[in-house]
């Protein structure tokens, strides 16, 4: 018996070490891992394989007692293939005004560093890109 919850809990663990930690800065956050919902978090546990993540932007921007802008954006998609379990980070260039949000909403764009990666930029599309891309490939597929 004692063999056997040995055994299970080295399976437990190794499981559970078999997914890639995502970490978002504050105002990003993580809305759907392929289609499915998540909570709103800005650190995720993912495993080995293709992704499709959806984020959103959030933030506050206060420029006195009486000037509060809150700037969201729309879903924006980033295409993941994760091949090894280890901690990523994602950054993006400094967004400390209202301007510098929009600005990333409207090109957004990712760094991305761990064990494995150091600064490799990913462009996230929005739902109309990620559309389009779906359907180039579906016709590429349709034509072979």
């Amino acid at each position: 018996m004692k063999k056997f919850i040995a055994i299970t809990l080295l399976s437990a663990v190794s499981s559970m070490s078999m997914a890639a930690t995502i970490s978002l800065p504050d105002y990003l956050v993580f809305t759907s891992i392929d289609g499915q919902p998540t909570e709103r978090s800005s650190t995720i546990d993912i495993n080995q394989g293709q992704h499709l993540v959806e984020l959103r932007f959030f933030e506050v921007f206060t420029a006195g007692a009486d000037d509060t802008n809150f700037v969201k954006s729309d879903s924006l998609y980033w295409s993941l293939n994760l091949t090894n379990d280890e901690d990523i980070q994602v950054s993006t260039k400094d967004i400390l005004s209202t301007k510098n949000a929009k600005s990333f909403i409207s090109s957004p764009v990712i760094t991305l560093n761990s064990a494995s990666m150091s600064n490799e930029t990913v462009t996230l599309v929005n739902h109309e890109e990620l559309m389009a891309i779906i359907m180039k490939q579906h016709r590429k597929m349709m034509s072979h």
